[in-house]
């Protein structure tokens, strides 16, 4: 075995799993009402390849030869556990998968699901967290997930992709070690940034293919991990925007335990984004005077930030904070290295969770979770994200509700979730990617599936 920087795989299998690459692997899950859906892969080169499926605890099992990549099967119980896996006419046997079958949100599609006992990445965790999405400029959709754990290694990312405008979804790789991760373009090039795990090292790497191969990663900043009780870097997938020729994003310091302080980051368009000298970074705002005088002295979530051109023509960044409320700083973008100024904390119809903003028709668009009134009476919980909904606004003081993307208000606030939307917007079509918790997810927050959906704006 020879040393390697590479960081793409189909699949990734850990060092003491190599011999894994020798059998059958389930690559992508998509459960249905009565039925679901499983794409898989065999790099061992071995012909004839039959799936089997029971349902959970059973003896027996149903067998189906199968050709295709792609594999659906019908006719199941629904609201009931299976499971699945693959073996090769050299007997070789994949992973056992599992799935629960359910319907799914009307309007939504399947990109990927994970059981939350599925040990398929128990290497990384249990759970699908930090949706992007991104329009490739081959018009290819790709979308990337990372599986994450309490206290769990947290360091696979995995890129799914669609050719059909979303309709349907397909597996195309594992990156590894990346966490925390946003896809973006520049220059005809596909970028991810994102971590090395939870508070690790800040990095990037490139394709030019469309997602299908990836570049070695430049680190552009250390950081340390978790368990660290200085914490590090917390970056969010959380986009890029463009403004006065330079892309600019958030980016905090801290851990869960001290909390987190707001900073900066951004890079000249024309530079490369490989190298790690072209970045900046501005000084963390230490969590004092204006700005402790006016939280009260308790600072709220501070993180997750959307860097925003505001009406007034300036760059802001419109950060979590509290339910009911976002923390708007002012960036210096005369000086990329300078910490972001206090702004004030403004009321908004925001959970406590992660929320986009983004410039539409001469207005903003503000896709988050919404606390519902019936929910709080109903279940307590530390926060409500079983309503993701869509508002309008024309100064992000003043917000208009015009559409829920998912209404799930009667159902367990704990065990319900809709969350951190990936978006974009194309002519008058709200593209979006939710990390999305139900049909018996651990909780609210630990997603079991990845959902894709379209909404009309007009």
């Amino acid at each position: 075995m020879r040393g390697s920087d590479k960081v793409y795989h189909r699949p990734y299998h850990p060092t003491f799993l190599t011999k894994e690459n020798d059998k059958p692997y389930i690559c992508r899950l998509a459960p249905s009402s009565e039925g679901f859906e499983a794409e898989w892969l065999d790099n061992s080169g071995a012909a004839g390849h039959t799936l089997y499926y029971k349902k959970r605890g059973a003896d027996e099992a149903v067998s189906l030869a199968i050709k295709d990549s792609v594999v659906k099967v019908t006719g199941l119980d629904e609201e009931c556990e299976y499971e699945i896996y693959i073996e090769n006419s050299n007997g070789a046997k994949s992973n056992a998968r599992l799935i629960r079958t359910s319907r799914i949100p009307e309007g939504t599609a399947v990109i990927n699901y994970l059981h939350p006992e599925d040990d398929q990445y128990a290497f990384s965790g249990h759970y699908l967290c930090s949706p992007s999405i991104v329009r490739a400029g081959c018009g290819r959709i790709i979308a990337s997930m990372d599986i994450y754990g309490k206290r769990m290694a947290q360091n696979l990312t995995v890129l799914f992709y669609s050719d059909d405008d979303g309709e349907s979804w397909r597996y195309l790789c594992d990156l590894y070690p990346f966490y925390w991760s946003v896809l973006f373009m520049q220059g005809g090039k596909l970028y991810i940034l994102g971590q090395s795990t939870e508070y690790g090292d800040l990095r990037i790497s490139s394709s030019s293919d469309n997602g299908e191969t990836w570049s070695a990663a430049s680190i552009l900043f250390y950081g340390s991990n978790v368990l660290s009780d200085l914490g590090g870097i917390n970056r969010a997938p959380m986009p890029l925007t463009r403004y006065g020729g330079r892309l600019w994003a958030n980016c905090e310091c801290g851990c869960w335990v001290c909390g987190h302080i707001p900073g900066v980051m951004s890079i000249d368009e024309n530079d490369d984004p490989m190298i790690p000298s072209n970045w900046s970074f501005g000084d963390f705002l230490p969590f004092e005077g204006e700005w402790q005088a006016a939280s009260s002295g308790k600072q709220g979530d501070t993180m997750e930030g959307s860097m925003v051109i505001a009406p007034d023509g300036k760059l802001y960044n419109y950060l979590r904070w509290k339910i009911g409320s976002y923390l708007r700083l002012k960036i210096n973008t005369d000086d990329p290295e300078a910490a972001p100024i206090f702004d004030g904390i403004y009321e908004a119809p925001v959970s406590n969770s992660m929320f986009k903003i983004l410039p539409y028709d001469g207005k903003y668009i503000m896709v988050t979770n919404t606390k519902s009134e019936v929910s709080a009476a109903k279940y307590k919980s530390w926060s409500y994200r079983n309503v993701l909904s869509v508002y309008e606004s024309e100064d992000l003081r003043s917000f208009k509700r015009i559409l829920d993307v998912v209404n799930r208000e009667d159902e367990d606030a704990t065990k319900i979730g809709f969350q951190y939307p990936s978006v974009f917007i194309e002519g008058d079509m709200l593209y979006l990617m939710i990390r999305s918790a139900f049909n018996g997810a651990n909780s609210f927050h630990d997603s079991n599936y990845m959902l894709f959906a379209k909404k009309k704006l007009k």
